[in-house]
């Protein structure tokens, strides 16, 4: 029993096993049909696919839309869409700049950034085409760097906000202009969107577009007009996810309170950029102080006046804080002790107003060595580097110019190893450099130390460890000898000693270690030794300054590339080369040499050429008529030729200078008339100097239509006829006048430094002084020492800015205009040696700011009008002498008792109380008897003279007798005839 049991549970078993094992290997091959058929559904699907595609690759539709994108371009000029052509078909693989989905083969990006924007290259050109809208699945689009529209500017388009698969769209720095469309608020998937430009082209009065942007996490729309978004603040604060956030030079302002976030909602903001704008608050409590997630903060350019705010010390995260070009005041907070990540801090351009010692120590002591870059110039710091600052060997970039440092410059500075700049220009530092400021300076490029009150004391063997490529010293003292270090700086594009006190002879190899110099500037020393006759070696030279040394030799052939040269007040010699080079000249300055020869005609092929200065030369004949000038003419805006000998007419080719400001043509040898086409050819002229030259004729009046003209000096010519009243229309003599904001005698090279060009003498205040480029801010009328007749006009009362008026030594008639105290700024009045009459006007003594006046030698009669400043007058009796009819203080005529003093004072002109007139005739009388007596003398005791003279008179009594006679006869033979 026991043995059939266990026998059927052995069958039953085995029965279970073999229905399972059968119920699995159904279920498998269950499994193997559903496979079977996905596989098989996979496989169409993808056949599929690929009959869509098409035997290229490239979804049919979306080439076709491609297609269409690359015809709304109208200029490729680079090739970039050579690749997109319909016999590549596949463009996923093949055509420039696209990139599909490896999957489904749907484009998702275009990438077309122009690659040689830097090189000039304007890229693209043309409309961004609708067709895009036919690319489903387009997720990144880059367009930047490219010319759309042609430079002419076009539209944003509106369909952008359609895309809504897009999540990079970057159309920076194209000609885009117009409004942002507040369709891309659509974009909800978007995370980068760059709007930038370059120029000003694109706005939006209303951001609050940018709510719909939920993904994004990085916006930069510098430049873009925000100016009417007033609302942007609060705009921006809703975009939580954003982590970069650039508005710069957007023209926003400072938000209402009403408009103003609170508090930042950003809190994962890591780079702000609100540079350039006019946010302007004076409270430390404005919302972006208050964003600890910072790790960039930049600020600059602004109108910040609140104090240095201690939440600073919150963003302990912070590498990077520019305030650069605020109005903040006050010393750091101590709360940047917490900011242990602190790379760069730049608070140039504000009032720190405090001690540079007391900033260094609140800098965070946690991060002096990882800083990189310390910029503090202009921020009114004083007092001393500290010795310490050697240990930031991270440093970078140190800039502490235009302060009141003082002191000498530590040692410590010779152990920043890093250092690449160093700029310290413009304060009071004072003390010798030595080798050891430079001691391990290995990565020193650029150093600036000029205008301070430093020497430089070092070995004429020694050898810097630094390879520099801009090197100033100016006024930096290291001569007398030239320095022989620079000869092992190979590297220098830019190199400034002027100043320095070197009196040598220029050394043989400066010339050669210094063939590649962009700017040479070694001006203002005693360098000797001639000049090469030719400087074409130095190909990549673009400013040379010589100025001011014993250089002599010629004027060298220039450079091809050269923009300035200076080579004034040198003992150059020699005529100018037949042809200079340099066909890009902007500025020439030779004065002050001793160069003979005429002006050669090639000066008149330089069409850039806007300073020259020819002065105080040996230069003789004519000027060049300069033929076949382009129809844009000549640039010419400062033309000096004072002190030559150069002949002619008033220059034809100033005809074709329509931009000419500064035009001195003093002491030549120029004549003929001066032409009425100078108010019509050089309507931007202020100054006119032609003094001390031939000119004859009337004054013209079209002179009055210089509307800027502001000096105009034609003294000591020929010139007759009388005053045009129509001088008192030229505005630039005027109060209301706008002073000239560039002045056109600094030259125009790229040093940076103010340079003056030689002294230019204006007669003023009874004598000749020197003016340097401050001539340019004199108001000056100077028609002295000609022939002219006639009234002064009244109407020269209106120019109400006239600072210097000079009409002495002419035939000038009539009375002083009544009205000439309305000239408030005069300082010098001259109108001597004319045959003025009647009184004084009393409005003289309005003239407040006068310090000197000569009447002297006219017909002026009446009492003399009696002023403050009238009275501290000098010379107070030469002012008035030659006019008899006079009376009053200072003079010693008494106006109601004749010549009685009556404040019994003593006489000013002898102890017997005669006047300037009486003196006059006694010496005329006395003078008359001895020159009669000489030669009755002569004639009584010579007797060969005795007996020439009265034989002369003989002779010319018998032909005036002959004369007379025949002239009777005819007269009586001709009443006879009519008889």
């Amino acid at each position: 029993m026991v043995t059939g049991s266990r026998h059927r549970s052995s069958e039953l078993m085995l029965t279970s096993h073999s229905k399972r094992r059968s119920h699995r290997e159904a279920r498998a091959r269950l499994a193997t049909r559903r496979f079977a058929m996905h596989a098989a559904a996979a496989i169409l699907f993808f056949l599929a696919l690929s009959a869509l595609r098409g035997a290229g690759g490239c979804v049919p539709s979306e080439l076709a839309a491609l297609l269409d994108v690359k015809r709304g371009f109208s200029s490729d000029p680079d090739g970039v869409l050579s690749s997109w052509t319909a016999r590549r078909p596949d463009c996923c693989r093949y055509w420039r700049g696209i990139v599909c989905d490896n999957a489904t083969g749907r484009v998702t990006e275009i990438r077309l950034s122009n690659a040689l924007a830097d090189d000039g290259s304007p890229g693209l050109s043309g409309d961004i085409s609708p067709a895009l809208l036919r690319l489903p699945q387009l997720e990144h689009l880059d367009l930047s760097r490219n010319s759309l529209g042609g430079g002419m500017g076009t539209p944003l388009p509106r369909f952008l906000g359609s895309l809504s698969s897009l999540r990079y769209l970057n159309l920076s720095c194209t000609d885009i202009s117009g409004e942002v469309p507040p369709q891309l608020g659509n974009l909800s998937r978007l995370v980068v969107l760059d709007l930038s430009s370059y120029l000003v082209g694109l706005y939006s009065g209303d951001l609050s577009w940018l709510t719909g942007l939920s993904s994004l996490e990085y916006l930069d729309m510098s430049l873009v007009n925000l100016n009417a978004s007033v609302v942007w603040a609060r705009a921006v604060n809703m975009l939580p996810s954003v982590r970069v956030l650039a508005l710069s030079d957007c023209g926003l302002t400072t938000p209402s309170s009403s408009s103003a976030p609170e508090r930042a909602n950003l809190t994962r903001l890591q780079r702000l950029d609100l540079s350039s704008n006019g946010i302007n608050t004076s409270t430390v409590h404005a919302w972006f102080w208050d964003v600890p997630t910072l790790t960039y903060l930049n600020l600059s350019g602004n109108s910040l006046s609140s104090p240095f705010p201690d939440a600073l010390g919150n963003m302990t995260g912070l590498q990077v804080l520019n305030l650069q070009g605020n109005d903040m005041v006050g010393m750091i907070p101590a709360t940047l002790q917490r900011l242990c990540n602190l790379q760069v801090i730049d608070v140039s351009v504000n009032q720190i107003n405090g001690d540079m010692s007391e900033f260094m120590d609140r800098l965070p002591r946690c991060a002096l060595r990882n800083m990189q870059g310390l910029q503090l110039s202009a921020a009114n710091m004083s007092g001393q580097l500290p010795e310490w600052i050697g240990d930031m060997s991270e440093l970078v970039n140190l800039d502490v110019s235009f302060n009141n440092l003082a002191g000498e410059i530590p040692q410590g500075i010779g152990r920043l190893w890093k250092l690449t700049r160093l700029f310290l220009l413009k304060n009071r530092l004072n003390g010798s450099l030595s080798e050891a400021h430079f001691a391990n300076l290995v990565s020193l490029e650029w150093i600036d130390l000029s205008h301070n009150l430093m020497s430089m004391e070092i070995r004429p063997s020694w050898r810097p460890p630094c390879r520099l490529i801009y090197a100033y010293f100016p006024d930096v003292r290291m001569g007398p000898q030239f320095p022989a270090w620079i000869k092992h700086q190979p590297d220098i594009k830019y190199l400034d000693i002027s100043n320095a006190g070197i009196v040598d002879t220029l050394p043989h190899w400066f010339w050669k270690s210094y063939s590649d110099a962009v700017y040479l500037n070694i001006s203002v020393n005693q360098i000797g030794g001639k000049l090469p006759p030719s400087l074409r070696f130095m190909t990549s030279a673009l400013a040379i300054y010589l100025g001011s040394n014993n250089l002599t030799g010629s004027v060298p052939l220039l450079p091809e590339k050269l923009l300035v040269l200076d080579l004034s007040r040198n003992s150059l010699s020699g005529p100018f080369p037949s042809e200079f080079g340099a066909p890009e000249l902007v500025e020439l300055d030779v004065s002050s040499n001793s160069i003979n020869g005429t002006v050669p005609p090639s000066l008149c092929h330089f069409p850039n050429l806007l300073h020259l200065d020819l002065s105080n030369n040996n230069l003789t004949g004519h000027l060049p008529r300069c033929r076949n000038i382009s129809s844009d003419g000549l640039g010419l805006t400062t033309l000096i030729l004072y002190k030559n000998n150069l002949s002619g007419e008033f220059p034809i080719f100033l005809k074709h200078c329509k931009a000419m400001t500064f035009l001195d043509l003093a002491q030549n040898m120029f004549s003929g008339m001066v032409p009425e086409w100078i108010g019509r050819k050089l309507p931007s002229l202020t100054h006119l100097r032609l003094r001390s030259n031939m000119f004859s004729g009337n004054i013209p009046t079209q002179l009055a239509q210089l509307s800027d003209l502001q000096l105009l000096d034609l003294a000591d010519n020929r010139i007759s006829g009388s005053i045009p009243p129509s001088l008192g229309n030229m505005t630039g003599m005027t109060q209301e006048h706008t002073p000239l904001l560039l002045n056109p005698l600094t030259g125009y090279g790229a040093s940076g430094n103010d340079r003056i060009v030689d002294s230019l003498p204006i007669v003023t205040k009874g004598q000749d002084r020197d003016y340097t480029s401050g001539v340019i801010y004199m108001v000056s009328l100077d028609l002295s020492d000609n022939v002219l007749g006639g009234e002064i006009p009244e109407e020269l009362s209106s120019l109400t800015g006239l600072v210097n008026l000079n009409l002495s030594r002419n035939h000038l008639t009539g009375t002083i205009p009544r009205n000439i105290g309305s000239i408030q700024k005069l300082e010098s009045l001259d109108l001597s040696m004319n045959t003025l009459s009647g009184e004084i006007p009393s409005s003289l003594s309005d003239l407040t700011s006068l310090s000197y006046l000569n009447l002297s030698y006219n017909n002026l009669s009446g009492r003399i009008p009696q002023g403050n400043q009238l009275q501290v007058l000098a010379n107070p009796a030469y002012i008035y002498i030659g006019n008899s009819g006079l009376c009053g203080p200072p003079l010693a005529k008494n106006c109601s008792s004749g010549d009685d003093n009556k404040d019994g004072q003593a006489p000013l002109h002898g102890d017997k109380g005669l006047s300037d007139m009486v003196f006059f005739y006694l010496g005329l009388a006395v003078g008359f008897v001895v020159g009669l007596w000489l030669v009755f003398c002569s004639l009584l005791f010579v007797k060969i003279w005795r007996f020439s003279y009265f034989r002369a008179i003989d002779k010319v009594y018998d032909t005036v007798y002959v004369f007379v006679a025949v002239r009777l006869a005819k007269c009586g033979e001709k009443r006879s005839t009519n008889t």
